[in-house]
């Protein structure tokens, strides 16, 4: 069978790269050696960089060690509710 688009790895990177391939109509292998994919999108250290709950952005970005103010831009274009919705 052919393809248009390989993608190698199920995690989060790999799973919105094959939806966003497929969403444009193309034929998608998705290839990922662990058992199950999307693997760390289950992790959530603590909730602290999981931006895959559903705590207000501000709490999220406060609870990120370090600085984690570099978040407000992504979130102002995509936002831990959007990638829920994505997924």
């Amino acid at each position: 069978m052919d393809f248009d688009v390989i993608v190698i790895g199920g995690g989060p990177s790999g799973l919105m790269a094959a939806i966003a391939a497929a969403e444009k109509n193309k034929r998608v292998l998705l290839v990922e050696k662990g058992p199950k994919l999307g693997r760390k999108l289950i992790l959530s250290g603590g909730g602290r960089c999981n931006v895959t709950n559903r705590k207000p952005a501000e709490e999220i970005i406060k609870n990120i060690p370090g600085n984690g103010r570099f978040m407000y831009s992504p979130f102002s274009e995509f936002n831990n509710e959007d990638i829920i919705a994505f997924f």
